[in-house]
């Protein structure tokens, strides 16, 4: 016979079961005064097919977080049942067609008193117009380029803060791959597909998805960094240097002091990216002073240039400070075991390598002058730090010395010891 307690255990599962049935068939449903009055929600949020799930996804979007509905981009009068609010006399839309898209966001985003609660730039749709994109969706009326949706989705539109938001700072290179790295989209206007593939194996990719240890990927570039977000244009052969020089300004100062700035004012190269790389943005290494392959001083200059002299001349003087660095780092990890006081070692160790740190930045004009002081500084730390060592290490010698010493004595007492007591007479045992 069933309890009462059994019978209200059973009615519990059954309402737990009746609850959970009744989230997943409506998932993101709004609170029940608001989807009563707004029959667009209501009604779009039971259809399944393409129609229901944006009804969905706008319950997490920041427009409805800011008061807007479905009426605010789609017409209609949401206080009506079915077809009647989607009638024309209300205004009703619907789906808006790509060309519309920008002024339609406009409306909003363009109004300084509207967008100042919210601390957000209202030049958006001026900035498109002077993009690639806009210029082509105005002047030459192409629907297909990006529209304002293209990148920050349609209905579940998220703060860019927000690193499920399409434009989020890690999620745009992918945002702008959609497009991008599609050959049938890209095959039109003649544009490569591989910037996405190429971006990721570059050093600002990989710092950009948290691939390099030590990296903060906060700092590191993504499409719109060079490129402009709302009025994306690629940088022009002068701008290069400014464009790369927003975050390397120290690079950029010292560039400007070289031959080779003189020569992009008269000539347009070489540009940041014909050493560098652009998508595919390399780490240089002491190969690229003698080498001829893509960003390499032989690529561009004659074998017996002064140019090439002088490439030769800083790999052989950076060569020898590293290969000392990486030495005296072997020895710095034997020395942290010796029990000795390391720290002047250290010190000295980190001023060398903060001192060839400094050149690279420097080497960008292209003078030994400049050069030679930060190398030779770096030299003298390296000096200090193998007299550290050679001083540990004459200290261990001692040390060792000494214990051998020591041990030796011990053994030969012991010895002598024993020879004594072999030596002594014996003792007759008591009868």
């Amino acid at each position: 016979m069933t309890t009462v307690r059994e019978t209200a255990r059973t009615f519990r599962r059954f309402s737990l079961a009746v609850l959970v049935a009744g989230f997943l068939a409506f998932p993101g449903s709004l609170p029940a005064a608001e989807e009563a009055a707004n029959s667009c929600f209501s009604c779009h949020n039971r259809l399944g097919g393409r129609l229901g799930p944006p009804a969905r996804e706008f319950f997490s979007s920041v427009h409805r977080e800011a008061g807007l509905t479905c009426v605010s981009c789609h017409g209609g009068n949401p206080s009506l049942p079915g077809e009647e609010s989607m009638s024309p006399k209300y205004g009703f839309r619907g789906k808006p067609a790509e060309r519309q898209v920008p002024e339609l966001c406009a409306r909003c985003h363009s109004n300084i008193a509207m967008m100042r609660q919210y601390n957000l730039r209202t030049d958006q749709l001026a900035e498109y117009r002077t993009s690639v994109h806009g210029r082509l969706l105005y002047e030459k009326n192409d629907a297909n380029v990006a529209v304002c949706t293209s990148c920050h989705g349609k209905h579940d539109i998220r703060r860019r803060t927000d690193p499920q938001s399409a434009v989020f700072r890690s999620n745009v290179p992918a945002t702008c791959g959609k497009c991008h790295a599609d050959p049938e989209k890209m095959k039109p206007y003649k544009i490569p597909t591989d910037q996405l593939a190429d971006f990721e194996k570059g050093v600002h990719g990989r710092i950009l998805s948290g691939k390099i240890e030590g990296k903060n990927p906060a700092l590191a570039p993504n499409c719109a960094t060079c490129h402009g977000v709302h009025g994306a244009t690629p940088p022009g052969i002068r701008e290069v240097a400014n464009v790369c020089g927003n975050c390397h300004s120290q690079v950029a100062s010292y560039f400007r002091e070289s031959p080779h700035f003189t020569a992009v004012r008269e000539v347009g190269e070489p540009k940041c990216v014909t050493c560098h790389g652009n998508h595919s943005n390399r780490v240089p290494t002491l190969k690229v002073f003698s080498g001829t392959g893509p960003g390499e001083c032989g690529s561009c200059h004659e074998p017996d240039s002064k140019a090439i002299e002088f490439a030769r001349n800083v790999r052989d003087l950076l060569s020898g400070l590293e290969s000392g660095i990486e030495e005296i780092g072997k020895d710095l990890s034997e020395a942290e075991t010796s029990g000795r006081n390391i720290d002047r070692l250290k010190s000295a160790l980190d001023k060398a390598r903060n001192k060839l740190t400094e050149a690279g930045p420097v080497i960008h004009t292209f003078s030994i002058e400049r050069i030679l002081p930060l190398v030779q500084e770096s030299d003298a730390f390296l000096r200090t730090a193998r007299q550290e060592i050679r001083n540990i290490q004459d200290e261990q010698r001692q040390r060792r010395a000494v214990a051998a010493y020591a041990v030796t004595m011990l053994v030969l007492i012991a010895a002598l010891l024993g020879v004594k007591l072999a030596l002594l007479p014996r003792t007759p045992p008591e009868k």
